[in-house]
């Protein structure tokens, strides 16, 4: 039986449900993207607003959802809807602490996972998104307990003990949260998986975007973007040891290289 409260959360903007669905597809029909968007004026003003961020932009501005779409290309208007929806998501909820650093923490997964790519000889901008979405879960769970941040302030130990821990206090973890409700609000199915999985072993398994995800969430703690603060982590070098050996050795990953791209980057977003 689901959880009560996290089944009574507002549904997953529709919008961007359709959105991810489209995108998702092999051809995306990009005429299809735009009347999707056009069909929600505030939710195309927030993709617009954060095409032309820090973040994203180019040197040339952005100023209809058509040219935006060009100029960041399919997976990054993915990654702009992924954005905008879960913030929306997380917007009411009242520990702004707790939302920062859980907020932080997805954000910071996201861009290790971009970083890290080419690693597992995946697409950039899949990465970041797939990466973006792993922690729906938590996210849900802190708009639906007022009680989670407290929770997620004291808890200590390595992940899978938070995540028995959260079994104990609220009868579902994060993960299986996750899973629960990237199916019910109708998402595409990689976002299932991510979610559920993401806190499995490390296996640098080349082109396994889902372990690319769970070495990005473990060196973005590593880093000290943590949605828990007091999660134990392993040091990074030892986490960069797992990447696979594939064209990109990971002989070039550099740590000090992955924290400067990952703060400036945070700094750009205001994270």
């Amino acid at each position: 039986m689901p959880p009560e409260r996290l089944c009574k959360l507002p549904v997953f903007r529709p919008v961007a449900v359709q959105l991810l669905s489209e995108l998702a597809r092999e051809e995306p029909d990009t005429a299809q993207v735009v009347k999707l968007l056009h069909s929600d004026p505030a939710f195309s003003a927030e993709i617009l607003t954060l095409a032309n961020s820090a973040l994203y932009s180019r040197q040339t501005r952005t100023t209809t959802i058509q040219k935006a779409i060009v100029l960041v290309g399919v997976e990054r208007t993915r990654a702009l809807a992924v954005t905008v929806a879960l913030q929306g998501m997380v917007r009411g909820t009242g520990n702004k602490a707790a939302l920062q650093d859980c907020w932080g923490h997805s954000r910071a997964t996201a861009l290790v996972a971009e970083w890290l790519a080419p690693f597992y000889a995946i697409h950039k901008d899949q990465a970041y998104t797939a990466a973006l979405m792993h922690d729906v879960g938590r996210l849900a769970m802190l708009s639906a307990y007022p009680e989670y941040p407290d929770f997620l302030a004291t808890v200590a130990g390595a992940n899978s003990d938070l995540l028995e821990a959260e079994k104990r206090s609220f009868s579902v973890n994060h993960c299986e949260a996750g899973r629960l409700l990237t199916r019910i609000w109708g998402l595409p199915e990689e976002f299932w998986h991510t979610a559920a999985h993401h806190h499995e072993p490390v296996t640098g398994t080349p082109g396994d975007r889902i372990d690319l995800v769970r070495l990005s969430c473990l060196l973005a703690q590593s880093l000290d973007f943590k949605a828990a603060p007091q999660i134990e982590c392993e040091p990074a070098e030892a986490l960069i040891a797992r990447l696979p050996e594939t064209k990109f050795p990971r002989s070039r990953a550099s740590i000090p290289e992955l924290s400067e791209h990952l703060w400036k980057a945070m700094q750009a977003d205001g994270g």
